[in-house]
């Protein structure tokens, strides 16, 4: 690993060597652009369509412009300071855009353009660690990189809307390839925005200190230390005394996890069980199809590979679904040290004598990978999505018009896929969560049942509404909005 890292070391120091940051192909960018649109365009169909959720685009929308009007971190779906449930400073950057166009609209834009940018940042991070004098090394950086954004695993992401971890790993890829090329003040920045997006970043964090201490550029190297510690300070400072404060013994995520030690009195916990949850098929097939897609080169970096298995655990060990299935946005904290051994993996295939492999053997990596996206993913078209969600028309306008009449600063309480184009507001809820008498309701009588909706409760909420002392105020055979009690 040595001889190695002075390898590159060299090449980040030799300038007629080191390519520079414009000079890298179109292929990852073009395919930044294809997914970004592709993603963007479905997250936008269901948004339109109603068919969005409010946990969590509704609820971090809601967050995001009660920062941006000054009223901090307020979120009424858990009625509580969010920065007590998840430590999300880049939500302050996205309130300055909001304050500017106070929409949903920005998340999903952020969203897409994050998880499409690890594309060119993978090729960035690829071609530091792959040997510079092998002309296969371009060609394998493309072909590992290009399909990134078309990956089941990213897939599960793009369908679940918006979250900050999205950003987190092309931010850390970036990171990753600025310490290997030796530039640190930008590598330095990438580090705290990589942490600003969540909490749990402070592992993906400490890989790239990790990284840093094998191949990171000798100004970066010697100091890999630094890095360590600014995320352990993060975590510490950040979860140990700032969430703390927040929080105030309120709602924490380390709950899903009293099953393991028999506080849970839905879970039992036995061995088995223990056994059972780590190897749940569905966490292990999304592993696999991670793998898959760089052509199982991971493997050939076991030592690297092993740094995967901590976000693992702390995603199967979890009772919270869909998070120990490492679907929707849970996968993300994996991805970036599967992408590290994959790069030390092809590192090691391009090292090893008497190997030599022509372009386009480099090159048709892509197909299959590509291949493997559309028949495990759940995204469309992929093979396993769900087009209903994605084929109502644009109603946006007509709910509008339906709930004109509800002054800005009501409460308002609405059927899931209603709250994100109403959640510029205090107190925003998902019918028929937290329901008072105070709030508004909206109701969508084609309504998508988002998976935080138990229907009969739901049911038994609505046939509650003519006597509760509310008054229908609008019908339009689609949308209905309630009266507060009493009004």
């Amino acid at each position: 690993m040595t001889v190695e890292a002075a390898q590159i070391g060299a090449v980040a120091r030799d300038g007629t060597r080191a390519e520079a940051w414009w000079a890298f192909p179109a292929v990852p960018l073009l395919a930044a652009a294809i997914g970004f649109t592709w993603m963007l365009h479905g997250m936008l169909q269901r948004a339109y369509g109603m068919t969005g959720e409010a946990w969590d685009l509704a609820y971090d929308q809601q967050v995001i412009w009660n920062v941006s009007q000054g009223h901090g971190f307020y979120s009424s779906f858990a009625r509580a300071d969010f920065l007590g449930i998840h430590l999300e400073l880049i939500f302050g950057a996205l309130a300055a855009i909001e304050k500017l166009w106070p929409s949903p609209i920005v998340l999903l834009v952020f969203s897409s353009a994050g998880l499409a940018a690890a594309a060119p940042g993978a090729y960035l991070f690829f071609r530091a660690v792959l040997p510079a004098d092998r002309a296969e090394s371009p060609w394998l950086a493309v072909a590992l990189s290009a399909p990134i954004p078309f990956w089941a695993a990213i897939q599960e992401a793009a369908r679940d809307f918006f979250h900050p971890e999205n950003m987190a790993l092309a931010f850390a890829l970036l990171a990753a390839w600025a310490g290997i090329r030796g530039h640190r003040v930008a590598m330095w920045v990438l580090c705290v925005l990589t942490l600003m997006c969540k909490e749990d970043q402070v592992y993906t964090v400490g890989v790239i200190a990790i990284v840093m201490s094998a191949y990171g550029a000798p100004d970066v190297k010697k100091h890999w230390r630094f890095i360590l510690y600014l995320a352990g300070a993060w975590f510490l400072i950040g979860t140990g005394i700032v969430q703390q404060h927040f929080r105030n013994g309120g709602y924490t995520d380390f709950v899903y996890y009293r099953w393991l030690f028999g506080l849970d009195p839905s879970h039992a916990v036995s061995p088995l069980a223990v056994a059972q949850a780590l190897v749940r098929p569905e966490a292990l097939a999304i592993l696999a199809a991670i793998i898959a897609s760089m052509f199982a080169l991971p493997l050939l970096a076991p030592r690297w590979l092993m740094l995967a298995i901590p976000p693992y655990l702390a995603n199967v060990l979890s009772a919270h679904v869909p998070q120990n299935d490492l679907h929707l946005h849970y996968v993300l904290l994996l991805l970036f040290p599967l992408i590290v051994a994959g790069g030390f993996g092809a590192r090691r295939l391009l090292v090893l004598p008497m190997r030599s492999t022509k372009r386009a053997m480099a090159l048709v990596v892509i197909l299959p990978a590509l291949i493997l996206g559309w028949g495990t993913g759940r995204f469309p078209p992929a093979q396993y999505a769900k087009p209903g969600l994605y084929d109502r028309p644009n109603s946006v306008a007509q709910l509008q018009a339906a709930t004109s009449m509800i002054p800005s600063d009501a409460p308002v309480n609405a059927d899931t896929g209603l709250t994100i184009w109403l959640a510029n507001r205090h107190t925003i809820n998902d019918f028929p969560d937290k329901l008072d008498g105070s709030s508004y309701v909206v109701l969508d009588q084609l309504t998508y049942l988002g998976y935080t909706t138990n229907p009969a409760q739901r049911q038994r909420a609505i046939d509650g509404l003519a006597t509760s002392g509310r008054r229908l105020l609008f019908d339009d055979g689609r949308f209905q909005v309630w009266s507060p009690v009493g009004d």
